[in-house]
């Protein structure tokens, strides 16, 4: 069969962004530093904060003078790759505190900045943050929310991605019977790009507007808790949405059932 405009248009959008994002040798450093104060016998409240930084490109740059590097379009290779060049640094931060054995209430932080300079003019494409999905804005598809006001044309099937991201999750768990747990949460962030950006129009980050381009959704879930291990299914809306016009970003009133998106897990989200 003939594809249609908006399969075409889909796939040529899909492949902009990753001739955009990717091709690029990622050559670097990535130090984690981790620490949590949970205690698996007991139930205390904890923390638990994850900090990761990356660093790509800039031993390779030393050697940009040199035969070892090849200069194409004002660029720099090795081995006939264009090498990336950037910083990342993830933060991340929980807390579970305990009302009981039973009810808890998780709450999560996200800070992502990623910053690309040198050799690269966008962070290569797996290394870009992203919304949406089982373990974050659980009112988007996975890669579907942002950056920023971004709207998707024709609600085409692309995956979303940026250089920052923040994002707020709060989640209450409560028992229901025996191994029959729940839940009720609700996500608040966003993605953006540290420029403008002609794939994502509307996603450039601000500091006078992203707080109105945060993103909220809301839903609850059921967790079958085996103890070894845990199964997890939830149900999430958007309730703000930044890809409408402001004034019109919150979306309760005009909520429908087919708003709502299933997201399947194995584990907390958080």
């Amino acid at each position: 069969p003939t594809p249609t405009f908006e399969a075409i248009l889909e796939q040529e959008t899909n492949q902009r962004i990753k001739d955009q994002y990717t091709s690029h040798l990622i050559c670097g450093i990535d130090y984690t530093y981790w620490f949590s104060n949970q205690s698996v016998d007991s139930y205390n409240d904890f923390i638990y904060f994850t900090a990761n930084i990356q660093s790509s490109g800039n031993l390779i740059s030393a050697f940009n003078n040199t035969s070892i590097i090849k200069t194409v379009d004002n660029y720099h290779e090795i081995f006939g790759i264009r090498y990336a060049q950037y910083v990342r640094l993830a933060l991340d931060l929980r807390n579970v505190k305990y009302i009981t054995r039973n009810q808890s209430i998780a709450t999560r932080c996200m800070l992502g900045v990623g910053v690309p300079f040198g050799n690269s003019n966008d962070m290569p494409f797996e290394k870009s943050f992203y919304a949406g999905g089982p373990n974050g804005m659980r009112g988007w598809l996975f890669r579907e929310l942002g950056p920023g006001t971004y709207s998707k044309p024709n609600n085409l099937n692309i995956e979303c991605i940026g250089d920052i991201q923040l994002e707020f999750n709060l989640e209450y768990r409560f028992p229901i019977y025996g191994f029959l747990k729940g839940a009720v949460f609700t996500d608040i962030g966003n993605i953006w790009t540290m420029r403008e950006n002609e794939t994502f129009v509307g996603g450039e980050f601000k500091f006078n507007t992203f707080y109105k381009q945060l993103a909220a959704d809301s839903g609850v879930g059921i967790r079958l808790d085996f103890s070894v291990f845990l199964l997890r299914l939830d149900a999430a809306a958007p309730i703000v949405n930044p890809a409408y016009p402001e004034g019109e970003r919150w979306r309760i009133s005009s909520l429908q059932l087919n708003d709502f998106i299933l997201h399947f897990g194995i584990g907390y989200p958080f």
